[in-house]
């Protein structure tokens, strides 16, 4: 039996940081659009909020993490929550 390529194998997740504002924010929007599993990460809990509305409004789910991307163990840490969520 062929073997399945590997990246069907795992879920993947677009992580987007900085997801509260500016170009990351609309990124998070853009892939909304085409359906695709992500996170938004960023510091600010409020621009987090707005951004999941944004998100949602384009037919999209993503779970929020607010973290802030200088600390390595958390993003770690919000990387594996993401995948969990989406498995």
């Amino acid at each position: 039996m062929p073997r399945a390529p590997a990246a069907s194998r795992h879920p993947k997740v677009i992580v987007v940081t900085g997801a509260s504002g500016g170009i990351c924010r609309a990124t998070a929007v853009a892939i909304a659009r085409r359906g695709d599993a992500m996170a938004l990460l960023a510091r600010g809990e409020r621009g987090l909020a707005a951004a999941a509305d944004d998100v949602r409004a384009a037919s999209g789910t993503s779970p929020v993490l607010p973290v802030g991307v200088s600390d390595a163990g958390a993003v770690e840490a919000a990387a594996g929550a993401a995948l969990w969520r989406r498995a």
